[in-house]
């Protein structure tokens, strides 16, 4: 039921992850309390302080279809794999709704004005930057590696399909086997029996999914972009 909703989405045209697109939510609601609290507290506006405990409201609303859309994209996407920036992101969220809710129940007992608040809200605002450190992790893992125009076709199925659990051609799920170098890769043949009838976790994927030319597309990137990388 969960590919069958993805695979919506990808005939819709949207190809990406959930949650990336959600998670800015409780993030920049997190980010506009603390500097409303802030203003409040330099410029004496009580009316701010309020304004602040509104964004912290809708920043704990906001986690929760967040959170729904990363264990959605984690099942899909990574095959529910125990990673460690997994495992931090979930431990952080689960951290950052219960100072979330702090937040609102302090303001609740003591006034929006109460000096409590601010450093609960830099609290909350720590945890997000956390959250964006190991999301990050997951979907960056380190320098942007740059693929010529022949390429671009490979590149754009690559990210789609590829880079969640292989970014830059490695492999987060299983590490000792990654995508470089791998004897997988010694024909277009070989890469397209191991994308048509993989082994697990790795899904398959139907020639409905990648073509046969898009498969080609990803192998040229692969062997000639990955494996030969220029970096900025």
């Amino acid at each position: 039921m969960l590919d069958s909703f993805y695979d919506f989405l990808g005939k819709l045209g949207y190809l990406h992850p959930l949650h990336p697109m959600m998670v800015h939510l409780p993030m920049g609601l997190v980010t506009g309390a603390l500097i409303f609290a802030l203003a409040a507290a330099l410029w004496k506006r009580e009316r701010l302080f309020w304004t602040s405990r509104h964004c912290i409201i809708l920043a704990l609303i906001s986690v929760f279809p967040s959170v729904l859309c990363g264990i959605m994209d984690w099942q899909h996407f990574f095959g529910g794999a125990w990673l460690v920036p997994i495992k931090a992101k979930i431990t952080i969220a689960a951290i950052l709704t219960g100072l979330l809710v702090a937040a609102i129940l302090l303001v609740r007992k003591n006034g929006a004005t109460s000096g409590k608040v601010l450093p609960i809200y830099f609290l909350c605002f720590m945890g997000i930057v956390a959250q964006g450190y190991f999301g990050g992790q997951l979907v960056y893992g380190g320098k942007t590696i740059i693929a010529g125009e022949e390429f671009k076709a490979g590149e754009k199925i690559f990210t789609a399909k590829c880079s969640t659990c292989h970014p830059h051609g490695g492999n987060i799920i299983e590490p000792g086997k990654p995508v470089l170098h791998s004897p997988k890769l010694k024909d277009l043949d070989s890469f397209r029996a191991v994308v048509r009838l993989p082994a697990a976790p790795m899904p398959a994927f139907s020639s409905a999914k990648i073509s046969d030319a898009e498969v080609k597309d990803l192998y040229d990137y692969i062997i000639n972009v990955l494996e030969h990388p220029q970096k900025k």
